[in-house]
Protein backbone atom coordinates (compact mmCIF):
# COMPACT_ATOMS: atom_id res chain seq x y z
CA UNK A 1 0.00 0.00 0.00
CA UNK A 2 1.54 3.09 -1.11
CA UNK A 3 1.64 5.86 1.68
CA UNK A 4 0.73 9.32 0.55
CA UNK A 5 2.97 12.31 1.96
CA UNK A 6 0.79 14.83 3.57
CA UNK A 7 0.60 18.05 1.99
CA UNK A 8 2.72 20.33 4.55
CA UNK A 9 5.77 18.16 3.42
CA UNK A 10 5.65 19.97 0.11
CA UNK A 11 6.29 23.45 1.97
CA UNK A 12 10.00 23.61 2.66
CA UNK A 13 10.18 22.66 -1.03
CA UNK A 14 7.41 25.03 -2.40
CA UNK A 15 9.37 27.34 0.06
CA UNK A 16 12.99 26.68 -1.83
CA UNK A 17 11.61 26.63 -5.42
CA UNK A 18 9.67 30.41 -4.36
CA UNK A 19 13.07 31.77 -3.34
CA UNK A 20 15.09 30.19 -6.04
CA UNK A 21 12.45 32.29 -8.40
CA UNK A 22 13.07 35.62 -6.62
CA UNK A 23 16.30 35.16 -6.61
CA UNK A 24 16.28 34.30 -10.53
CA UNK A 25 13.78 37.65 -10.42
CA UNK A 26 15.55 40.02 -8.67
CA UNK A 27 18.99 39.11 -9.80
CA UNK A 28 20.75 41.87 -12.25
CA UNK A 29 21.12 41.37 -15.82
CA UNK A 30 23.26 42.59 -18.63
CA UNK A 31 21.31 44.34 -20.63
CA UNK A 32 24.11 46.22 -22.80
CA UNK A 33 28.02 45.22 -23.36
CA UNK A 34 30.27 47.24 -26.00
CA UNK A 35 32.11 46.24 -27.58
CA UNK A 36 29.38 43.40 -28.56
CA UNK A 37 30.89 40.20 -29.27
CA UNK A 38 33.31 39.48 -31.52
CA UNK A 39 33.27 43.27 -32.85
CA UNK A 40 36.13 44.81 -34.83
CA UNK A 41 36.51 47.54 -33.03
CA UNK A 42 39.09 50.73 -32.54
CA UNK A 43 42.21 50.46 -30.40
CA UNK A 44 41.22 53.05 -27.97
CA UNK A 45 37.64 51.67 -27.77
CA UNK A 46 36.69 51.85 -23.85
CA UNK A 47 34.47 48.67 -22.55
CA UNK A 48 30.78 49.53 -21.34
CA UNK A 49 28.65 46.98 -19.46
CA UNK A 50 24.97 48.31 -18.79
CA UNK A 51 22.95 46.61 -15.80
CA UNK A 52 18.98 46.79 -15.28
CA UNK A 53 19.62 47.58 -12.37
CA UNK A 54 21.72 49.93 -9.80
CA UNK A 55 24.51 47.88 -8.87
CA UNK A 56 26.91 47.56 -5.80
CA UNK A 57 30.04 49.22 -7.68
CA UNK A 58 32.18 47.39 -5.44
CA UNK A 59 31.54 43.39 -6.19
CA UNK A 60 30.97 44.43 -9.86
CA UNK A 61 34.77 45.64 -9.91
CA UNK A 62 36.30 42.93 -7.73
CA UNK A 63 34.51 40.71 -10.02
CA UNK A 64 35.53 42.45 -13.64
CA UNK A 65 38.80 40.62 -15.68
CA UNK A 66 40.25 41.99 -18.68
CA UNK A 67 42.84 40.52 -20.78
CA UNK A 68 45.11 41.56 -21.86
CA UNK A 69 45.51 43.23 -18.73
CA UNK A 70 46.49 46.77 -18.29
CA UNK A 71 45.97 50.05 -16.07
CA UNK A 72 43.04 51.76 -16.49
CA UNK A 73 40.44 53.94 -14.97
CA UNK A 74 36.58 52.71 -13.88
CA UNK A 75 33.71 54.78 -13.69
CA UNK A 76 29.93 54.82 -13.35
CA UNK A 77 27.26 56.18 -15.57
CA UNK A 78 24.37 55.09 -14.01
CA UNK A 79 24.00 51.96 -14.36
CA UNK A 80 26.48 51.48 -16.88
CA UNK A 81 29.94 50.56 -16.09
CA UNK A 82 32.60 52.11 -18.28
CA UNK A 83 36.90 50.72 -18.24
CA UNK A 84 38.57 52.67 -20.21
CA UNK A 85 42.22 51.41 -20.62
CA UNK A 86 45.01 53.87 -20.14
CA UNK A 87 46.99 52.01 -23.35
CA UNK A 88 45.43 51.19 -26.74
CA UNK A 89 44.54 47.91 -26.94
CA UNK A 90 47.32 45.81 -29.21
CA UNK A 91 46.33 46.24 -32.63
CA UNK A 92 45.11 43.19 -34.56
CA UNK A 93 44.53 41.32 -31.17
CA UNK A 94 41.88 40.09 -29.25
CA UNK A 95 40.64 41.50 -26.20
CA UNK A 96 38.47 38.76 -23.69
CA UNK A 97 36.12 40.32 -21.15
CA UNK A 98 34.37 38.08 -18.24
CA UNK A 99 32.18 39.66 -15.78
CA UNK A 100 32.20 36.61 -12.65
CA UNK A 101 29.21 35.88 -11.16
CA UNK A 102 28.04 37.30 -7.38
CA UNK A 103 28.15 40.92 -8.94
CA UNK A 104 25.32 42.21 -6.33
CA UNK A 105 22.88 44.83 -7.07
CA UNK A 106 22.03 47.81 -4.41
CA UNK A 107 19.12 45.40 -3.45
CA UNK A 108 21.91 42.82 -2.90
CA UNK A 109 20.91 40.54 -5.51
CA UNK A 110 23.65 38.58 -6.98
CA UNK A 111 24.17 37.65 -10.91
CA UNK A 112 23.04 34.33 -11.35
CA UNK A 113 25.71 33.31 -13.96
CA UNK A 114 29.06 34.84 -15.37
CA UNK A 115 29.43 36.45 -18.66
CA UNK A 116 32.15 36.22 -20.51
CA UNK A 117 33.02 37.45 -24.45
CA UNK A 118 35.64 39.00 -26.31
CA UNK A 119 36.49 41.44 -29.94
CA UNK A 120 39.32 41.99 -31.99
CA UNK A 121 40.85 45.28 -32.19
CA UNK A 122 41.03 46.47 -35.78
CA UNK A 123 44.38 48.14 -37.68
CA UNK A 124 44.75 51.58 -37.62
CA UNK A 125 43.01 53.27 -40.59
CA UNK A 126 44.15 56.39 -42.31
CA UNK A 127 40.78 58.61 -43.40
CA UNK A 128 40.23 61.16 -46.20
CA UNK A 129 37.60 62.71 -48.52
CA UNK A 130 38.07 61.67 -51.93
CA UNK A 131 37.20 62.90 -54.47
CA UNK A 132 38.37 66.63 -55.07
CA UNK A 133 36.60 67.46 -58.13
CA UNK A 134 33.01 65.82 -56.62
CA UNK A 135 31.12 65.13 -54.01
CA UNK A 136 32.85 63.79 -51.97
CA UNK A 137 32.60 60.90 -48.94
CA UNK A 138 35.09 59.91 -46.19
CA UNK A 139 37.46 57.12 -47.18
CA UNK A 140 39.54 54.65 -44.60
CA UNK A 141 42.04 52.74 -45.81
CA UNK A 142 44.20 50.19 -43.52
CA UNK A 143 48.29 50.36 -45.49
CA UNK A 144 49.05 47.75 -47.07
CA UNK A 145 45.79 47.36 -48.53
CA UNK A 146 44.90 47.88 -51.88
CA UNK A 147 41.35 49.42 -51.10
CA UNK A 148 39.96 52.06 -49.39
CA UNK A 149 36.54 51.73 -47.70
CA UNK A 150 33.88 54.77 -47.56
CA UNK A 151 32.22 55.42 -43.97
CA UNK A 152 29.63 57.73 -45.21
CA UNK A 153 27.30 57.83 -48.38
CA UNK A 154 25.82 60.68 -48.30
CA UNK A 155 24.14 62.14 -51.98
CA UNK A 156 25.09 65.42 -51.76
CA UNK A 157 28.33 64.73 -50.68
CA UNK A 158 30.77 65.11 -47.09
CA UNK A 159 32.62 68.53 -47.19
CA UNK A 160 34.36 68.21 -44.04
CA UNK A 161 34.55 65.80 -40.69
CA UNK A 162 36.85 65.05 -38.10
CA UNK A 163 37.77 61.85 -35.54
CA UNK A 164 36.40 62.43 -31.75
CA UNK A 165 35.77 60.58 -28.50
CA UNK A 166 39.43 58.76 -28.13
CA UNK A 167 39.07 57.74 -32.33
CA UNK A 168 35.53 55.86 -31.81
CA UNK A 169 33.60 58.53 -33.27
CA UNK A 170 33.49 60.61 -36.79
CA UNK A 171 31.76 63.52 -36.92
CA UNK A 172 30.98 65.03 -40.59
CA UNK A 173 29.54 67.64 -42.59
CA UNK A 174 26.86 66.37 -45.00
CA UNK A 175 25.41 68.45 -47.61
CA UNK A 176 21.63 68.09 -48.79
CA UNK A 177 20.01 69.10 -51.78
CA UNK A 178 19.29 72.42 -50.98
CA UNK A 179 22.60 73.08 -50.49
CA UNK A 180 22.01 73.63 -46.65
CA UNK A 181 24.31 71.18 -43.96
CA UNK A 182 24.13 69.06 -41.42
CA UNK A 183 26.18 67.22 -38.70
CA UNK A 184 26.18 63.87 -38.51
CA UNK A 185 28.01 61.33 -36.31
CA UNK A 186 29.24 57.77 -36.58
CA UNK A 187 29.78 55.60 -34.18
CA UNK A 188 32.53 53.17 -34.68
CA UNK A 189 31.87 50.75 -32.22
CA UNK A 190 28.35 50.34 -32.92
CA UNK A 191 28.74 50.99 -36.42
CA UNK A 192 25.38 54.03 -36.22
CA UNK A 193 25.23 56.48 -38.04
CA UNK A 194 22.82 59.39 -36.54
CA UNK A 195 21.93 63.33 -37.11
CA UNK A 196 23.72 65.55 -34.66
CA UNK A 197 22.34 69.12 -35.91
CA UNK A 198 20.65 70.78 -39.11
CA UNK A 199 21.99 73.77 -39.63
CA UNK A 200 19.49 76.27 -39.83
CA UNK A 201 18.44 78.06 -43.49
CA UNK A 202 20.51 80.85 -44.72
CA UNK A 203 23.40 79.39 -43.07
CA UNK A 204 26.33 76.90 -43.04
CA UNK A 205 27.73 74.49 -40.56
CA UNK A 206 31.60 73.31 -40.48
CA UNK A 207 34.64 72.40 -38.56
CA UNK A 208 32.71 69.58 -35.97
CA UNK A 209 34.74 68.63 -33.08
CA UNK A 210 33.94 65.93 -30.79
CA UNK A 211 34.85 66.61 -27.14
CA UNK A 212 37.48 63.62 -25.93
CA UNK A 213 35.00 62.26 -23.71
CA UNK A 214 32.55 62.41 -26.72
CA UNK A 215 30.07 64.30 -24.79
CA UNK A 216 30.21 67.47 -26.53
CA UNK A 217 30.13 68.99 -30.03
CA UNK A 218 31.59 72.25 -31.40
CA UNK A 219 31.14 73.24 -34.79
CA UNK A 220 31.27 76.97 -36.37
CA UNK A 221 28.17 78.61 -37.74
CA UNK A 222 28.36 80.81 -40.08
CA UNK A 223 25.11 83.29 -41.21
CA UNK A 224 24.48 86.00 -43.66
CA UNK A 225 23.96 89.37 -42.09
CA UNK A 226 20.90 91.76 -43.94
CA UNK A 227 22.55 94.93 -45.00
CA UNK A 228 23.88 96.46 -47.77
CA UNK A 229 27.02 94.75 -47.52
CA UNK A 230 25.88 91.44 -46.61
CA UNK A 231 28.11 90.54 -44.03
CA UNK A 232 28.86 87.16 -43.09
CA UNK A 233 29.11 86.28 -39.23
CA UNK A 234 30.77 83.43 -38.05
CA UNK A 235 30.21 82.12 -34.49
CA UNK A 236 31.93 78.73 -32.58
CA UNK A 237 28.61 76.67 -30.87
CA UNK A 238 28.30 74.03 -28.23
CA UNK A 239 26.31 71.61 -28.27
CA UNK A 240 25.84 69.03 -25.53
CA UNK A 241 25.26 65.21 -25.60
CA UNK A 242 21.46 64.40 -25.14
CA UNK A 243 20.07 68.09 -26.10
CA UNK A 244 18.69 69.51 -29.87
CA UNK A 245 19.79 73.03 -28.95
CA UNK A 246 23.41 74.58 -29.15
CA UNK A 247 24.88 77.20 -27.61
CA UNK A 248 26.96 79.88 -28.92
CA UNK A 249 30.43 79.61 -27.10
CA UNK A 250 32.41 82.78 -29.36
CA UNK A 251 31.39 86.45 -28.30
CA UNK A 252 28.95 88.00 -29.95
CA UNK A 253 29.95 89.83 -32.78
CA UNK A 254 33.08 88.94 -32.95
CA UNK A 255 34.17 86.30 -36.11
CA UNK A 256 35.22 82.86 -34.31
CA UNK A 257 36.46 80.02 -36.72
CA UNK A 258 38.44 76.61 -36.04
CA UNK A 259 37.42 74.87 -32.59
CA UNK A 260 39.65 72.26 -31.03
CA UNK A 261 40.15 70.61 -27.56
CA UNK A 262 42.57 69.74 -25.33
CA UNK A 263 43.15 66.16 -23.95
CA UNK A 264 41.36 68.02 -20.51
CA UNK A 265 38.31 69.04 -22.18
CA UNK A 266 39.00 73.10 -22.69
CA UNK A 267 37.39 74.41 -25.40
CA UNK A 268 40.04 76.48 -28.28
CA UNK A 269 39.36 78.34 -31.01
CA UNK A 270 40.43 81.21 -33.54
CA UNK A 271 38.90 84.70 -32.62
CA UNK A 272 39.94 87.04 -35.74
CA UNK A 273 38.35 90.14 -34.24
CA UNK A 274 40.35 89.80 -31.55
CA UNK A 275 43.47 88.90 -33.33
CA UNK A 276 43.92 85.75 -30.66
CA UNK A 277 43.21 82.03 -29.59
CA UNK A 278 40.57 81.95 -26.74
CA UNK A 279 40.70 78.63 -24.33
CA UNK A 280 37.50 78.19 -22.42
CA UNK A 281 36.71 75.74 -19.87
CA UNK A 282 33.46 74.05 -21.70
CA UNK A 283 32.22 72.15 -19.03
CA UNK A 284 32.00 75.47 -16.69
CA UNK A 285 29.01 76.23 -18.80
CA UNK A 286 27.98 79.58 -19.54
CA UNK A 287 29.14 82.53 -19.80
CA UNK A 288 32.18 81.21 -21.15
CA UNK A 289 34.39 83.39 -20.01
CA UNK A 290 38.32 82.06 -21.32
CA UNK A 291 41.07 81.31 -19.03
CA UNK A 292 43.57 82.42 -21.66
CA UNK A 293 43.68 85.00 -24.35
CA UNK A 294 46.59 84.04 -26.49
CA UNK A 295 47.98 86.55 -29.48
CA UNK A 296 47.49 85.24 -32.88
CA UNK A 297 47.89 87.37 -35.84
CA UNK A 298 47.93 84.89 -38.46
CA UNK A 299 44.28 83.25 -37.51
CA UNK A 300 45.17 79.16 -37.30
CA UNK A 301 44.37 76.82 -35.22
CA UNK A 302 47.02 74.90 -32.77
CA UNK A 303 47.86 71.34 -31.57
CA UNK A 304 47.67 70.40 -28.33
CA UNK A 305 50.44 68.11 -26.52
CA UNK A 306 48.89 64.75 -25.43
CA UNK A 307 49.33 65.46 -21.99
CA UNK A 308 47.60 68.57 -22.11
CA UNK A 309 50.45 70.75 -21.03
CA UNK A 310 51.51 72.77 -23.78
CA UNK A 311 49.30 74.50 -27.05
CA UNK A 312 51.60 74.78 -29.89
CA UNK A 313 49.98 77.17 -32.89
CA UNK A 314 51.81 79.34 -35.70
CA UNK A 315 51.65 83.01 -35.76
CA UNK A 316 52.92 86.12 -38.10
CA UNK A 317 56.47 87.30 -36.81
CA UNK A 318 56.03 91.16 -37.92
CA UNK A 319 59.66 92.02 -40.09
CA UNK A 320 62.03 93.87 -38.70
CA UNK A 321 63.60 96.58 -41.34
CA UNK A 322 66.73 96.41 -42.26
CA UNK A 323 69.00 98.97 -42.28
CA UNK A 324 69.14 101.12 -45.42
CA UNK A 325 71.77 100.28 -48.21
CA UNK A 326 74.12 103.53 -47.95
CA UNK A 327 74.68 103.45 -52.07
CA UNK A 328 70.99 103.77 -52.71
CA UNK A 329 69.60 105.29 -49.88
CA UNK A 330 66.83 102.89 -49.45
CA UNK A 331 65.79 100.72 -46.35
CA UNK A 332 65.58 97.08 -47.17
CA UNK A 333 62.62 95.52 -46.88
CA UNK A 334 62.20 92.90 -43.34
CA UNK A 335 61.27 89.25 -44.51
CA UNK A 336 57.80 88.25 -43.51
CA UNK A 337 58.27 85.14 -41.41
CA UNK A 338 55.66 82.76 -39.49
CA UNK A 339 57.06 80.97 -36.80
CA UNK A 340 55.43 78.78 -33.92
CA UNK A 341 55.27 79.22 -30.69
CA UNK A 342 54.47 77.52 -27.47
CA UNK A 343 51.90 78.46 -25.00
CA UNK A 344 53.40 76.19 -21.62
CA UNK A 345 50.03 75.78 -19.44
CA UNK A 346 51.84 75.71 -16.16
CA UNK A 347 53.87 78.37 -16.35
CA UNK A 348 51.99 80.12 -18.56
CA UNK A 349 55.05 81.29 -20.51
CA UNK A 350 54.67 81.81 -24.42
CA UNK A 351 57.94 80.72 -26.46
CA UNK A 352 59.04 81.46 -30.00
CA UNK A 353 60.13 78.07 -30.69
CA UNK A 354 61.25 78.68 -33.99
CA UNK A 355 63.44 81.59 -32.59
CA UNK A 356 64.97 79.19 -30.33
CA UNK A 357 66.58 77.15 -32.95
CA UNK A 358 67.88 80.69 -34.54
CA UNK A 359 65.51 79.48 -38.12
CA UNK A 360 64.49 82.63 -40.62
CA UNK A 361 61.49 80.27 -41.64
CA UNK A 362 57.61 80.22 -42.91
CA UNK A 363 56.43 77.13 -40.17
CA UNK A 364 53.02 75.94 -40.28
CA UNK A 365 50.59 73.75 -39.12
CA UNK A 366 52.05 71.01 -37.02
CA UNK A 367 51.38 67.41 -35.20
CA UNK A 368 52.61 66.02 -31.86
CA UNK A 369 53.57 62.30 -32.47
CA UNK A 370 51.45 60.10 -29.45
CA UNK A 371 54.06 60.26 -26.81
CA UNK A 372 54.53 64.15 -27.09
CA UNK A 373 58.36 63.64 -28.11
CA UNK A 374 58.72 65.20 -31.33
CA UNK A 375 56.55 68.23 -33.22
CA UNK A 376 56.13 67.38 -36.89
CA UNK A 377 55.71 70.50 -38.97
CA UNK A 378 55.70 72.05 -42.35
CA UNK A 379 58.80 74.11 -43.01
CA UNK A 380 59.74 76.67 -45.93
CA UNK A 381 63.29 77.80 -45.20
CA UNK A 382 63.51 81.69 -46.27
CA UNK A 383 67.15 82.59 -45.73
CA UNK A 384 69.16 83.11 -49.21
CA UNK A 385 69.99 79.59 -50.76
CA UNK A 386 68.42 77.59 -48.26
CA UNK A 387 64.76 78.54 -49.49
CA UNK A 388 62.19 75.87 -51.66
CA UNK A 389 59.11 76.71 -53.65
CA UNK A 390 57.56 73.66 -51.96
CA UNK A 391 57.57 73.64 -47.57
CA UNK A 392 58.77 70.31 -46.27
CA UNK A 393 58.45 68.10 -43.59
CA UNK A 394 60.09 68.71 -40.12
CA UNK A 395 60.36 67.57 -36.84
CA UNK A 396 61.77 69.34 -33.27
CA UNK A 397 61.69 68.68 -29.79
CA UNK A 398 58.51 70.65 -27.99
CA UNK A 399 60.87 72.94 -26.76
CA UNK A 400 62.41 73.84 -30.05
CA UNK A 401 65.54 71.91 -29.48
CA UNK A 402 66.91 69.15 -32.33
CA UNK A 403 65.29 70.23 -35.29
CA UNK A 404 65.96 68.56 -37.96
CA UNK A 405 64.77 68.20 -41.52
CA UNK A 406 62.53 65.04 -42.62
CA UNK A 407 61.83 65.73 -46.53
CA UNK A 408 63.91 67.12 -49.07
CA UNK A 409 61.81 67.76 -52.05
CA UNK A 410 62.38 71.38 -53.61
CA UNK A 411 58.95 71.70 -55.78
CA UNK A 412 56.92 69.52 -53.74
CA UNK A 413 54.68 71.37 -50.95
CA UNK A 414 54.45 68.81 -47.81
CA UNK A 415 50.98 69.91 -46.80
CA UNK A 416 49.36 69.13 -42.70
CA UNK A 417 50.66 66.27 -41.42
CA UNK A 418 49.11 64.24 -39.07
CA UNK A 419 50.99 61.67 -36.73
CA UNK A 420 49.42 57.65 -36.84
CA UNK A 421 48.53 56.14 -33.54
CA UNK A 422 51.74 54.36 -33.53
CA UNK A 423 53.83 57.20 -33.27
CA UNK A 424 56.13 55.87 -36.68
CA UNK A 425 53.85 56.92 -39.53
CA UNK A 426 52.33 60.76 -40.58
CA UNK A 427 49.55 61.58 -43.02
CA UNK A 428 50.20 64.61 -44.95
CA UNK A 429 48.48 66.17 -47.88
CA UNK A 430 50.99 66.68 -51.09
CA UNK A 431 50.84 68.54 -54.09
CA UNK A 432 53.47 70.02 -56.77
CA UNK A 433 54.08 73.57 -56.68
CA UNK A 434 54.99 73.02 -60.55
CA UNK A 435 51.59 71.81 -61.75
CA UNK A 436 48.97 73.48 -59.93
CA UNK A 437 46.11 72.39 -61.64
CA UNK A 438 46.91 69.00 -60.37
CA UNK A 439 45.39 67.55 -57.83
CA UNK A 440 46.60 66.92 -54.48
CA UNK A 441 47.50 63.56 -52.74
CA UNK A 442 47.35 62.08 -49.50
CA UNK A 443 50.48 60.12 -48.77
CA UNK A 444 51.95 58.32 -45.69
CA UNK A 445 55.64 58.54 -44.50
CA UNK A 446 57.17 56.66 -42.09
CA UNK A 447 59.59 58.91 -39.60
CA UNK A 448 62.24 55.52 -39.13
CA UNK A 449 63.50 55.00 -42.76
CA UNK A 450 62.20 58.71 -44.21
CA UNK A 451 60.27 56.91 -46.82
CA UNK A 452 56.31 57.15 -48.09
CA UNK A 453 53.92 56.10 -50.55
CA UNK A 454 50.48 57.13 -52.21
CA UNK A 455 47.42 56.47 -50.69
CA UNK A 456 45.01 58.38 -52.88
CA UNK A 457 45.24 61.25 -55.61
CA UNK A 458 42.33 63.61 -55.23
CA UNK A 459 42.45 62.70 -51.56
CA UNK A 460 42.35 65.37 -48.58
CA UNK A 461 42.30 66.36 -45.43
CA UNK A 462 43.85 63.01 -43.80
CA UNK A 463 43.32 61.79 -40.54
CA UNK A 464 44.20 58.37 -38.40
CA UNK A 465 41.46 56.12 -37.08
CA UNK A 466 43.14 54.27 -34.04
Amino acid sequence: MRRRIPGWAWLPVGVAVGLAAARLILAPRILERWPAPRASVPATAEIRITFDQAMDEASVMERLHVFPSQDGQLRWQGSTLVYRQKESWPSGGTVEVRLDSGARSRRGAGMVMSARWSFTVAEPRLVYLWPADGPAQVYARVLGEADAVPLTATPGGVIDFSIGARGTRVVYVAVLGDDSTELRGLDLIRGQDRLLFTCPAGGSCTSPELSPDGNRLAFVRATAQAGATQQVQSRVWLQEEGTTEPVAVSPEGDVASSPFWSPQGWLSFVDSTRGAILVVDAARGEPFTPIAVLPSSLGERGTWSPAGDLLIYPDLLLPIEEPSDEASGEESPGVMETHLFCWDVPSGTLTDLTGVGGWQAEDASLTFTPDGDWVVFSRRLLTPGDGTPGKQLGRMRPDGLQADQLTDEAFINHGPPTAGPQGTLLAYLRFNVEAPLEPAEVWWFDLESRTGNLVAKGGYLPAWIP
